[in-house]
């Protein structure tokens, strides 16, 4: 009986005690809307209250000394808004201690980018919340609030016309929309995707998926839930952007389904022009040094941050590392050595260690049927270099790791580590590479491959985002079997169908008349399926192996027509006057929308 009539006091309360739980939860919940109102509004006053710089453009790059491809894309954007309206100001936000003037000259000598007037500078000295380091845990949650502070600081200090962000930093768009601005954006790839969240979904271990979250259900499953919550904020911000521009098939894939709307693909631009004018002969100069060896290839570091960014047009000066000196002939060069070279830094999402293994594989022969048969001398001579950087003591223990597995596979005496090097040792490396190699899955864009290809080194490339979509078009595909067919890519970057050519294709010289079917849908790859292929691409060791080999199989003549049809397809598509004819045909909208000279001549002056 007591039992019984504890158990119905209890049940008479808790419906009263429920209630007014969930009274108090409504009244927080409005107290913190309320509260978080006033602060947009509070906000939103605050920077409308700053003077507004009717014809100006401010571009938000708070780093603009990384020597990489985004800074490239800042210049060669600056430049082109310059180009289309001489009474147009051009500002830009950074955090580095340069004035206009020197940031100019750096633009200038860097990356050969003339700016046609000069520049205004405005300080960011919050820019360091938005570096990846400063949160170990949650870093995209980090990243995006360290944004938003760095966002508002910018435009409390200059409030342009157009924000133009080269970064990526969208969660600042909406603290623009309410300064009054417009907002254009380069996307060079999303922060996050479609992919991250299948990886986590699946608990597949990758650079981003540590091995202790996917081996429990519930650390995935709190992660799943993360990463869909902030992907649905992150496509909120992107929507408040103007003007979204993109630099790959695969990027406006992914931003297409997280933003909506129709971004513009405007391939970046890269140095061709200079790889290009280099003669194919795969010969270096005779004051070349020879290197041979694991460890003995290495170039003394000018800066830690002159990493292998340089692959990303960073340029400087140094001396060249190569195997070839004296005076031999291209034909007595070829026969007696193949130099594969892989650009990139050391960084995990760069698998050099799945380059490593198919390597070894090739080399070893290692029983596969793909990797045996034909001239095996041809395998035997070839040396594989690696040029990269090392950022910080993570990227160093890692490159230790790579020698330390070079002599686990017994390859050691055919892998060169380059670090560190300038650009004008990175253009030599590539004067002297017959193959590029590419591991990185679903790189965004893929500079190094374009590089591969405008210097004459036929690219080896990870099947999937841009390499396989926009760059290797149309490509090769060797399979375990010994197969050689032309690979199909979906919408979504990954190789889907396989076509097999000439009853396997084992024959190289054959594969100069065959044709890819792609289901490509980049509006600059229309007549790509019409063309011979332009390299190789590869999704595992086992098919790199297989691509290596076969490639390293191929005549003299046969390789330099493909590598010349690859020059070809980088010249047409990758340069620089390629980008300025698409930068400013995605401005042209929103220019439009300027008050013009004579209006705003005739408006009093806002202090």
């Amino acid at each position: 009986r007591t039992r019984r009539g504890l158990r119905s006091a209890v049940a008479d309360c808790e419906p009263p005690a429920m209630a007014s739980v969930l009274v108090c939860v409504l009244h927080a919940a409005l107290w913190l809307f309320s509260i978080g109102l006033f602060l947009v509004v509070a906000l939103a006053s605050f920077l409308r209250s700053r003077r507004k710089n009717e014809r100006s453009v401010g571009f938000f790059h708070p780093f603009t000394s990384d020597g990489g491809g985004g800074e490239r894309v800042l210049w060669c954007a600056v430049r082109d808004v310059q180009l289309m309206d001489d009474t147009v100001t051009t500002v830009v936000y950074t955090g580095d201690a340069l004035n206009g003037a020197e940031l100019q000259k750096r633009a200038f000598e860097r990356f050969g980018v003339e700016l046609l007037r000069p520049i205004q500078v405005v300080k960011l000295v919050s820019r360091n919340l938005t570096l990846p380091e400063k949160y170990p845990r949650f870093t995209m949650v980090g990243q995006a609030i360290g944004s938003v502070i760095v966002t508002t600081e910018a435009l409390s200090k200059y409030r342009p016309f157009l924000f133009f962000d080269t970064t990526g930093h969208a969660f600042g768009y909406p603290i623009v929309q309410l300064a009054g601005c417009r907002v254009a954006a380069y996307v060079h790839y999303p922060t996050i995707s479609s992919d991250m969240i299948k990886r986590v979904r699946s608990r597949a271990a990758a650079y981003n998926n540590d091995t202790k979250v996917t081996r429990s259900f519930l650390k995935s499953s709190l992660k799943l839930i993360y990463y869909r919550v902030f992907a649905v904020m992150y496509g909120l911000c992107g929507r408040c952007a103007d003007v979204v521009v993109v630099n790959s098939t695969w990027t406006r894939g992914h931003v297409t389904q997280l933003w909506g709307g129709a971004p513009r693909t405007v391939f970046p631009p890269c140095d061709v022009e200079s790889l290009l004018g280099l003669d194919d002969s795969r010969v270096l100069p005779d004051d070349s040094r020879v290197d041979q060896g694991v460890g003995d290839a290495d170039e003394p570091s000018t800066s830690n941050k002159s990493t292998a960014k340089a692959s990303t047009s960073a340029k400087s000066t140094s001396k060249a590392s190569s195997r070839y000196s004296g005076t031999s002939t291209s034909t007595e060069s070829e026969s007696r050595e193949k130099v594969v070279i892989s650009v990139g830094q050391f960084r995990p999402e760069k698998d050099h260690a799945l380059q490593l293994r198919a390597w070894a594989l090739m080399k070893n022969c290692g029983g596969d049927k793909a990797v045996k048969g034909g001239d095996d001398q041809a395998i035997a001579d070839a040396r594989l270099k690696f040029v990269g950087g090392c950022r910080g003591v993570a990227d160093e223990r890692r490159l230790k790791g790579l020698r330390e597995l070079c002599v686990e596979l017994g390859i050691e005496n055919s892998v060169d580590f380059h670090v560190d090097v300038p650009f004008n040792t990175l253009r030599k490396l590539l004067i002297g590479a017959h193959f590029g190699l590419h591991a990185m899955v679903d790189e965004h864009f893929g500079i190094c491959v374009v590089e591969y290809m405008a210097s004459g080194a036929v690219p080896i490339a990870h099947a999937s985002a841009g390499p396989a979509m926009d760059i290797v078009v149309p490509a090769l595909t060797v399979h375990a079997k010994g197969q050689v067919g032309t690979s199909s890519v979906g919408s979504d970057g990954k190789a889907s169908e396989f076509e097999v050519k000439d009853g396997g294709g084992v024959n190289p010289a054959a594969w100069s008349g065959t044709t890819a079917n792609r289901t490509n849908d980049s509006h600059n790859s229309h007549d790509d399926h019409h063309e011979s292929p332009v390299g190789f691409l590869a999704c595992n060791e086992t098919e790199y192996a297989a691509c290596l080999s076969h490639a390293l199989r191929m005549r003299d003549g046969d390789r330099r027509a493909m590598a010349k049809r690859a020059r070809a397809r980088a010249a047409r598509m990758f340069g620089e006057t390629q980008f300025s004819q698409g930068m400013r045909g995605a401005l042209s909208g929103v220019f439009q929308k300027m008050e013009p000279v004579t209006d705003l001549a005739r408006k009093p002056k806002r202090r």
